[in-house]
């Protein structure tokens, strides 16, 4: 009897555990999908590690850490706003001959957009974006105070979520050091979740800096990566990508590889509407 019981108690536990990890599964693709989505109601802590191989005229690697934080709360009834920032602590090797290394923080980007917290599949928003001079070193970005307009577009259907960031900045101000800033970025993105917060998927980060002459205009990656969420309490989504350069200004590098840690908090966890 204690015996039938002993193995009636087993295949109980063993069923409990098989109802349980779709169910975990499903929780982290979920996790996966929101921090994929620009507009999701999450607090976002990326942290980047991009390494661009043969760069500068040593052929050597540069090295950026960037910190991206971003958070969506709520803009009036019925819109949101999305802040960004973007903070970047630069190593760069010398670009041209008899340039020296320089290490520092560049500069730092805020971008906003504001758009309808009512979308379902589709959401966008539209709003300014700065460039704050804050660079160590004149090499580690433009010395101008710059301005301009930014927006964005997600598109979520089942597994698949894709979207595009645009911004466009101009200078107005600052050091005329670095000459003046007419620059576009636009990072255009599609994954595909498999299950279980594995994903694939792109997200190359495209510029056209108009001041340079139009052989040195754009900076056009291509490639991908994947990544896995972990963790229930605490989501974490961990990524690899590589990305090799179609298009480049000379001494840009050949290659740029990424490794990056996102840690996701709920909105609604610390901000009660």
């Amino acid at each position: 009897m204690f015996q039938s019981l002993e193995t009636g108690l087993k295949t109980l536990a063993v069923l409990s555990l098989l109802a349980v990890a779709p169910a975990m599964a499903d929780e982290q693709t979920y996790w996966a999908e929101q921090n994929q989505n620009t507009f999701a109601d999450l607090i976002k802590l990326p942290v980047v590690n991009q390494f661009d191989t043969d760069y500068g005229h040593k052929a050597a690697v540069k090295y950026t850490l960037a910190f991206q934080p971003s958070m969506v709360s709520e803009f009036s009834k019925g819109w949101n706003i999305v802040n960004r920032l973007n903070v970047p602590f630069i190593y760069q090797p010398g670009r041209t001959q008899g340039e020296k290394d320089s290490h520092g923080l560049g500069n730092i980007v805020y971008e906003s957009f504001i758009g309808p917290s009512n979308g379902r599949n589709v959401f966008w928003g539209i709003g300014p974006t700065f460039q704050i001079p804050t660079q160590t070193d004149k090499h580690l970005g433009s010395t101008k105070w710059s301005a301009g307009i930014a927006g964005a577009v997600s598109f979520v259907k089942g597994p698949i979520v894709a979207g595009a960031r645009i911004n466009q900045l101009w200078s107005f101000a600052g050091s005329n050091a670095s000459g003046d800033m007419n620059q576009t970025t636009i990072e255009y993105f599609v994954y595909a979740n498999l299950g279980s917060g594995w994903w694939i998927g792109t997200s190359p980060i495209n510029v056209a800096n108009w001041e340079s002459s139009s052989d040195e205009r754009w900076t056009i990656p291509l490639g991908g990566g994947f990544g896995k969420v972990v963790g229930k309490r605490l989501p974490v989504n961990l990524k690899l990508e590589a990305y090799s350069y179609a298009e480049a200004p000379p001494g840009a590098g050949d290659w740029t590889v990424l490794l990056g840690v996102d840690f996701l908090i709920p909105e609604s966890s610390l901000f009660k509407r």
